[in-house]
């Protein structure tokens, strides 16, 4: 499914996954072949269907241990949005990508490719920090990373080099910029939008050992 707009030739492409789940939880866990966990080291997220694609690992601040969490993929009006799921299949985050591709682009307005993955709707609903919060939920250490994590790995599979763009809200901010490393879209100074530096793509891939 894509969106052809003939100026600047902007597709627009979607992405699938499947259903399951399972989550293991220990204080030392193994990031391989534990068990049935799946993992999406290896994984072209953009080619799998709707629904269960696999897990990652978080931190169960709550209870003081590391645990892996679901990972699921469902169209949303042409785009992809990815959800993580706890052990009782609550959710405690979730992210819509929509993929920007340029094809062609005023190489005078943009000195690098401008095609990327905007991200959109990341929230956070384990932080109690965020607007948010669900309270019946553990608190957990990661949920945005990964949820950028997959949206940098969308990125790379659409061959927008890395590219992901957000505008990010006042409170998550300091996030953005101090942990990720984000800047102000340099090409739409006032526009508020953030953008990843080359240099701060490859620290992103690997925060928390990684996808």
């Amino acid at each position: 499914m894509g969106i052809n707009i003939q100026n600047n030739h902007l597709y627009q492409y979607s992405g699938l996954t499947s259903q399951s789940s399972r989550s293991i939880k220990s204080k030392q866990p193994s990031f391989s072949g534990a068990g049935n966990i799946q993992r999406l080291t290896h994984m072209n997220i953009g080619m799998m269907p709707q629904g269960f694609i696999g897990h990652v690992s978080l931190q169960n601040v709550t209870k003081g241990t590391e645990e892996f969490v679901k990972v699921f993929k469902n169209f949303d009006c042409g785009n992809e949005r990815y959800f993580l799921k706890d052990n009782n299949n609550e959710i405690i985050g979730e992210v819509l990508t929509k993929i920007n591709k340029y094809l062609n682009y005023d190489k005078y307005l943009y000195k690098d490719d401008p095609s990327h993955v905007l991200v959109d709707d990341l929230r956070n609903y384990s932080n109690p920090d965020t607007p948010f919060w669900n309270k019946k939920l553990d608190c957990y250490k990661g949920v945005g990373t990964r949820l950028l994590q997959i949206a940098q790995r969308r990125s790379d599979e659409a061959r927008c080099v890395g590219n992901i763009r957000l505008n990010s809200m006042p409170e998550a901010r300091p996030f953005y910029v101090g942990k990720i490393g984000m800047v102000q879209d340099p090409n739409n100074p006032f526009s508020g939008m953030l953008i990843i530096p080359p240099d701060k793509k490859e620290p992103l891939s690997r925060m928390y050992g990684g996808l």
